[in-house]
């Protein structure tokens, strides 16, 4: 029978961290956009550009900075619940955009409570979770998952409810008009929309120069860089654990859209944590090892999705997408102030000893350390565990594969103080 060997280094100590204020907004903007890749290559932007919409109406109701950041916030979040292998939730939704419809089908019925899940799960998180949930309730009570209806649905629901319908019917219907916009959104207005919130959107709109922001993909992301810089954040991950915490949510995100197996990057970080206590590595060092682990397929999650489940024999195309998942990793990463030596390790941790490996055939020393710790713990946790292209090994074989392939693709001094631990 195939076992585990049980890790002995479960829990260590997060130590004090110190990552900018802008950390929050640019890793969470950056991971959401990876999301929103769709299997063509083009992004959608669809939470970027909800959470645009939702500022401009947050400033014209007058909002304080702290109830701004905690819309903007939420708004960018509402979603996160809403990624799945085949598609992204706004995919469905411009696919299926009657309520009936949505109501109807599973999975957008059920992702605002799935993205209410995950962010309750922290406690800064937890007034926004409560604010994402009801994003798709209706004034009138029409909506869902809850039924609410009028002052019951919360302010920022209603504001992001708007945002979110406004994004959704501009990718659905070819709109060139402002008035064009306002009149596909009086069809549903009565019935989905806070009457004083719709007035107050609608008069931005045609005061403002938004709706041809909204259909100028550089204008949008302009808005967006401004805005960020609105949002420097000492509170939402203020807490090492904290980070720690959703950098673990992130792993189990990636792998449970990308793979049958969705705890191979916790499995992975545990083994290479192993691997740098035995190392004597500092413990800044290995936290960045481990963080590294969790993080280090966050790249599946870019653009087509499938080929990571599929079933039959990849072609030579597809094992070339495959093998881009460490670029794309990289460029997810190193837009993250603070990141860029994860984003370094993580770009690296499919190179092998000999030179063999991608993306940059670098050899021995010249790959960085954590990115070899990686390469080991990556590949046994691959080898022990059943995949589509093949069926799981005992770890005693697994080690000796390790061993077998010592100076090619993998460390010589690593292998053996792993397999020595292990044995």
């Amino acid at each position: 029978m195939t076992t585990h060997p049980q890790s002995r280094l479960t829990h260590f100590p997060i130590q004090e961290i110190d990552l900018p204020s802008s950390f929050a907004v640019d890793f969470l903007s950056e991971f959401v956009r990876a999301a929103e890749f769709d299997k063509t290559g083009k992004q959608s932007s669809h939470s970027i550009i909800v959470s645009l919409i939702s500022h401009k109406i947050g400033e014209k109701l007058g909002l304080e900075r702290k109830e701004m950041k905690e819309l903007f916030f939420a708004a960018l979040l509402h979603d996160i619940g809403g990624i799945a292998q085949a598609e992204h939730i706004s995919e469905k939704l411009v696919a299926i955009p009657d309520i009936f419809g949505q109501k109807n089908d599973f999975f957008i019925f059920a992702h605002s409570h799935r993205s209410e899940t995950i962010l309750k799960s922290f406690p800064t998180f937890r007034k926004i979770s409560e604010i994402v949930k009801s994003h798709h309730e209706f004034f009138d009570g029409g909506g869902f998952p809850s039924g609410l209806s009028g002052e019951k649905i919360p302010l920022f629901s209603r504001i992001i409810r708007i945002a979110d319908t406004v994004d959704i019917l501009l990718k659905l219907h070819s709109v060139n008009k402002k008035d064009d916009l306002i009149s596909l959104l009086n069809i549903v207005a009565g019935e989905e929309f806070d009457p004083a919130i719709y007035g107050v959107f609608a008069q931005l709109i045609q005061e403002s120069d938004l709706f041809e922001v909204l259909k100028d993909p550089k204008a949008v992301e302009l808005e967006i860089e401004a805005i960020k810089k609105l949002m420097p954040d000492n509170y939402y991950f203020s807490a090492p654990d904290t980070i720690n915490r959703f950098f673990r949510t992130v792993a189990v995100m990636t792998d449970n859209i990308t793979s049958y197996e969705d705890t191979h990057s916790l499995r992975v970080a545990e083994f290479a944590v192993n691997i740098a206590y035995l190392l004597k590595l500092d413990p800044d060092e290995i936290l960045l090892v481990r963080w590294a682990s969790f993080l280090h397929d966050i790249g599946k999650i870019k653009g087509d999705r499938s080929v990571y489940t599929k079933k039959d024999k990849l072609s030579e195309s597809e094992w070339s997408k495959i093998r881009e998942h460490p670029q794309k990793s990289f460029d997810i990463i190193n837009k993250v102030s603070g990141m860029e030596k994860i984003a370094y390790y993580i770009l690296h941790h499919h190179e092998n000893f000999d030179g063999s490996g991608y993306p940059d055939n670098l050899s021995a020393n010249r790959i960085p350390l954590a990115s070899r710790i990686l390469r080991v713990a990556d590949a046994f946790d691959a080898m022990t565990t059943d995949r589509i292209y093949h069926r799981k090994k005992d770890w005693q074989r697994a080690l000796k594969e390790l061993k077998n392939f010592s100076g090619t693709q993998f460390d010589p001094e690593i292998v053996e103080l792993f397999i020595d631990n292990l044995s």
